[in-house]
């Protein structure tokens, strides 16, 4: 009979197999999308910890400098961080990918702004700031160098 330890060893040797697999199982094209947005979900929490805030400004219980008007929020609380998300579906032949949050409203409000807030786009920003890497794995993709 096996032990705990030779049980948890073979585990582990099973489910580096089946990830193997996984990976061998996704097309370059899988890859590309799934890169691009785990690149750009990365991007949008990075420049919201990057943005910069106006110190005239104060407000709740910590004193949140919010961001400089058309810059990316600047966390608070880090709800809206914390909240990005990325997901890809395969559906026959079309990979889908999507990068955004799972709060209702709020990240929407602060993108576009509204009538009393102005825009603190985040995801756009995002999206533009990946750009260049985004085109240079692609023409990977094309050329066959990524597998």
């Amino acid at each position: 009979m096996a032990t705990d330890n030779e049980l948890s060893a073979q585990i582990a040797r099973l489910k580096k197999a089946m990830q193997a697999k996984v990976q061998q199982a996704q097309s370059a094209e899988e890859k590309f999308v799934i890169t691009a947005c785990a690149k750009v979900e990365a991007t949008a929490k990075q420049i919201m910890r990057d943005s910069p805030t106006d110190a005239s400004i104060s407000y709740g219980k910590h004193g949140h400098h919010p961001s400089i008007e058309g810059n990316p929020p600047a966390p608070d609380t880090g709800m809206l961080m914390k909240s990005v998300t990325h997901s890809v579906n395969k559906h026959g032949n079309e990979i889908e990918g999507y990068v955004g949050s799972i709060l209702e409203g709020y990240p929407k409000y602060l993108e576009y702004g509204t009538s009393t807030i102005r825009p603190r786009p985040w995801l756009i920003a995002s999206i533009i700031k990946c750009q260049s890497f985004i085109d240079s794995l692609w023409q990977r993709v094309k050329r066959g160098d990524l597998k």
